[in-house]
Order: structure tokens, then sequence, then C-alpha cells
């Protein structure tokens, strides 16, 4: 008995440490956000959290998770943005005032965020800078024997 007490402090301390730690790192790195999966009805399905802008990814992480990894990701060249919206009157009642809400495509799942104007700005910026994903991808090496090519012979 006094074993299983003794298993189940040290899980308890462990996991208190984990969700310290998932805090304070991703509060210095992050910007917060609320986030549903769409359909939704009313005011139900938001989520806080934070998200944070990984190369060409976007990790969102939940706000009451201790998971050390993010707990959804976002691809850049997937996602599709569409205009933003206000808030409901019921939205309003539990949101930041100031806060807007857009509408994300990823594939086939629709998504609603909801950011202050800042992080509503670089959000839209990050996703329009994506390149094309039909962009074809320079060889600079092929490139370049292709210029020297015709300069061997001088």
């Amino acid at each position: 008995m006094e074993i299983v007490a003794w298993v189940l402090i040290v899980l308890a301390v462990l996991a208190v440490l984990l969700a310290v730690w998932r805090f304070l790192t991703l509060r210095s790195r992050g910007s917060t956000i609320l986030l549903r999966t769409l359909p939704a009805s009313g005011v139900h399905g938001w989520r806080h959290g934070m998200i944070r802008y990984n190369g060409d990814d976007l990790e969102y992480f939940k706000l009451r998770s201790i998971s050390p990894m993010a707990d959804q990701v976002f691809t850049r060249q997937r996602l599709e943005f569409h205009e933003p919206r206000k808030m409901t009157p019921e939205e309003e009642g539990f949101m930041s005032e100031g806060l807007a809400i857009a509408t994300l495509c990823d594939g086939g799942t629709h998504y609603e965020v909801a950011l202050d104007q800042h992080g509503l700005m670089a959000l839209t910026a990050w996703i329009e800078s994506a390149p094309h994903a039909r962009q074809e991808r320079i060889d600079h090496h092929r490139l370049r024997s292709r210029i020297t090519r015709g300069q061997s012979g001088k």
C-alpha cells in the first residue's frame, strides 16, 4: 500500500512539473488563440491554447494539456484562410474584446480561430507567404552545370 502511495505522489509531481514546463516554454514562444473544429453550434467547442510557427508547420498547443508535443499540427501548404467575421453576442461573453474570428480549412476539416488583430495579421501573412504547392524546386547543381556548360570551351 505504501509503495502505491509513493508511486502516485511521484506521478502527480511529474505531471505538475511537466505542466509548469509546458506553460513557461510556450508562453514566451507562442501567440494565444482560441480554436474549435467545425461544425459547431453556439459557443461550444472553443479551446484556449497557443500557436507556434515552426517552419512550414503551425503547431497548436491546448492550454489544458501536459503533452510536450503539439496537440494539432497544420501544414502551411494545405491551409486555406477565409475572411474574418465578428464575434456573436454569445462569444463576446467569454472572449476578450477585439478578437476576430476566421475560418481555416485543412484538407476537408474546417476550423475557426479567434485571434487579436496582430495575431490574425501574422497568421494571414504566414499562410499567404507559402510557396505554391506546384512550385518546382530549383536544383542549383543542375542550373550551375547549364550555365557553365558553354563556358568550358573558352
